[in-house]
């Protein structure tokens, strides 16, 4: 129960009022601790003040313990504005275990129509991981709590599609990390326009503190400079080194799938592939991670390969064709 910010990230505010380009700050959650009362929160405002910063809150789930309390100070806890020519979007999943739904989700719908053509980058933050689910690829990430989770929620039903249909690039932030010895410090990933990053401080061992600035170039492009609590700014080295894509190509040969989206088939053309004695491995991932190995295929003329693609569900996938000791990873739509 610290009075006020956590006494090691209170440390770094003068290195953070010394960089002048650092506009305004995000918390991403659990910014006071269990059971609140009005002294918590007016000495985390003695400590933004002394910051001199604005300085936005996407509320945690013991942030909202006493919601009235917290509503009566600052407001609204979903909300967006934009700075630049780039759009913030701030979310809160403690209104419905996790899901963003029923007005929130209006709310974000219609902020994401009304802004995406005419804003750059999109910004959005939470406190929860909401891409973690038990059997996708970020099921080994642990954020610290799972506290108040529905057993199924729409981010991977209703959220990411709706950003990964933009033409922007979309960076979502989760704050529920690094404050207890089980947990992740920090996670990065990218695919196609969508950024992950977890980050987080509070468990009291100065190398897993961190947070991260976020630097907007003048050519829209985006880069991160990850911040921990120790003395020493690079413990952790860069944010980047954290990454756990789906899936990283190993072999960027360009080749050429085709009909993509593809329906009941998709064809391989294999003329640059030299397949040695037809030996070849195809399988295919969904957004969860979950991957399945292909056998219905044939060969045609050993020019091209066709798939079978009528068995799977509509929806994004990711090819991995290991040939040659090679492994070439290419997205595909199926869409019947």
């Amino acid at each position: 129960n610290n009075i006020g910010f956590h006494p090691p990230f209170k440390e770094k505010f003068e290195y953070i009022k010394s960089r002048d380009e650092i506009v305004f700050g995000v918390l991403t959650g659990d910014v006071v601790s269990p059971n609140p009362i009005a002294q918590d929160w007016d000495e985390i405002d003695v400590d933004i003040e002394e910051l001199c910063l604005p300085v936005y809150f996407a509320v945690g789930n013991h942030d909202m313990e006493d919601r009235p309390l917290f509503e009566s100070r600052y407001g609204a806890t979903y909300y967006s504005f934009t700075y630049e020519n780039d759009l913030f979007i701030v979310l809160d999943p403690n209104i419905d275990n996790w899901n963003i739904s029923n007005e929130q989700l209006i709310f974000l719908q219609t902020t994401v129509e009304a802004n995406n053509n005419s804003t750059n980058n999109i910004f959005v933050f939470f406190h929860q991981e909401l891409w973690w689910e038990n059997d996708n690829t970020y099921h080994n990430i642990k954020p610290n709590s799972f506290a108040g989770r529905a057993d199924e929620i729409n981010f991977w039903t209703e959220i990411e599609p709706l950003f990964h249909n933009l033409s922007n690039n979309v960076v979502l932030f989760a704050g529920d990390f690094g404050a207890a010895s089980w947990s992740n410090d920090l996670m990065y990933d990218n695919y196609d326009n969508i950024t992950f990053i977890g980050s987080g401080m509070g468990e009291g061992a100065y190398d897993g503190d961190n947070f991260i600035i976020t630097n907007v170039n003048e050519d829209k492009t985006i880069i991160y400079d990850l911040i921990c609590l120790n003395e020493n700014f690079n413990c952790l080295g860069e944010l980047t080194d954290y990454e756990i894509s789906i899936p990283t190509l190993t072999d960027k040969t360009d080749i050429n799938i085709y009909p993509n989206p593809a329906s009941n088939y998709l064809i391989i053309d294999l003329v640059q592939l030299q397949i040695l004695n037809n030996s070849i491995e195809l399988y295919l991932s969904d957004i969860f991670g979950r991957e399945k190995k292909i056998t219905d295929y044939k060969f045609e003329n050993n020019n091209n390969l066709q798939i079978n693609t009528s068995v799977f569900s509509n929806g994004i996938y990711f090819l991995k064709i290991i040939i040659n000791e090679k492994i070439i990873i290419k997205k595909i739509t199926i869409m019947k």
